[in-house]
């Protein structure tokens, strides 16, 4: 319990260090004080659960080298951010793929109003941030696809573990799933058309409150109740 505590402290101080930062200083700073979150977050998984998934510290470095090159030069290293925001995005999803089961993609399960709500809030905010973006890049469309196809299906998968609700915490996911959508947009027009400090702030705690509800359902999650032997998983 001890360790435990202390990792979280970590964290909590790493998310203070930032935040302080991205409020007082120049958000280049945030280049050398960022990168605490994610090693911060590395450091609680680890010293919180048994059974190390390696693909967690693979998607949380993925996001450190993310956040340099955000705040080095976003528009110069666009490709590569895109590239990395997917490594996350597809890490991720196939890290939370063992708590969905085959029953659980059903469509009569999946289609309902607030969920085609959402599918239609995610699809014109997603187009109306390509449209943003597109024209002040030399990117090619298949990077910009790529981004898209990932973090469509990292909010899918999200969503659909919130909704089919077997297992506790499910809700951290949600959280998770709309903090990512948030930075997305924010994130865009922050660096490409109108930069301010508060859109930094915001920023910067939006995604470091979704990537620790990440880390928190990992660790805590359990299933609400015993799964059939013979249940089939992806």
């Amino acid at each position: 319990m001890k360790k435990i505590n202390t990792a979280y402290l970590f964290f909590y101080c790493a998310f203070l260090v930032v935040i302080s930062v991205a409020i007082f200083f120049d958000k280049k700073v945030l280049i050398y004080t960022k990168p605490i979150v994610p090693i911060a977050l590395i450091v609680l998984y680890v010293k919180s659960i048994k059974k190390i998934e390696f693909l967690f510290p693979i998607c949380m470095i993925a996001v450190l080298v993310t956040d340099i090159f955000v705040y080095l030069d976003f528009i110069k290293y666009f490709d590569t951010i895109i590239l990395l925001v997917s490594v996350y995005y597809l890490g991720c999803s196939f890290l939370l793929k063992k708590f969905i089961s085959k029953d659980d993609a059903r469509l009569h399960k999946l289609i309902t109003l607030p969920v085609l709500i959402s599918l239609i809030f995610i699809a014109y905010l997603i187009f109306s941030i390509t449209s943003l973006a597109i024209p002040k890049l030399n990117s090619s469309i298949w990077i910009v696809a790529l981004g898209i196809i990932s973090a469509l299906l990292f909010s899918a998968v999200n969503f659909m573990i919130y909704m089919v609700d077997r297992y506790e915490k499910s809700i951290y996911l949600f959280v998770t799933a709309c903090c990512a959508i948030c930075i997305d947009a924010l994130l865009a027009i922050n660096e490409m058309y109108y930069y301010t400090r508060v859109f930094t702030v915001v920023i910067n705690s939006v995604e470091i409150i979704g990537l620790y509800f990440l880390v928190r359902f990992l660790i805590e999650t359990k299933p609400r109740s015993v799964v059939p032997k013979d249940q089939n998983y992806f």
